[in-house]
């Protein structure tokens, strides 16, 4: 590829940015996923503690997780790792919603 063609993609890439920002909007998309996994956990463990179906907890994370992973890939095809990822945290939604469902019916 020519070198003006990819000093062009990246001005495009970036135009609503610059690096500081998109660095501040990763972190922050970090952060917001990590309060949502702790804030989970706890309540799962409260609803296994209160004797409740929790499944459903598990199946939103792993879907989440499963999307994340997906569009990684589509984004960056030559990292295979995150299809891999994506396809097991998918089954693990599936798994997941299925046991919620047997379990709270």
């Amino acid at each position: 590829m020519e070198k003006e063609k990819i000093l062009e993609l990246s001005r495009d890439e970036n135009r609503d940015m610059d690096e500081r920002e998109s660095h501040i909007d990763d972190e922050s998309a970090y952060m917001g996923l990590l309060c949502v996994l702790i804030l989970s956990f706890a309540y799962m463990l409260f609803k296994i503690f209160i004797n409740q179906p929790y499944m459903d907890i598990l199946s939103i994370l792993t879907a989440g997780s499963a999307a994340m992973s997906i569009y990684k890939y589509t984004k960056i095809p030559s990292k295979k790792f995150f299809l891999v990822m994506g396809m097991i945290l998918l089954a693990a939604t599936i798994i997941f919603a299925i046991c919620y469902i047997m379990e709270a019916i």
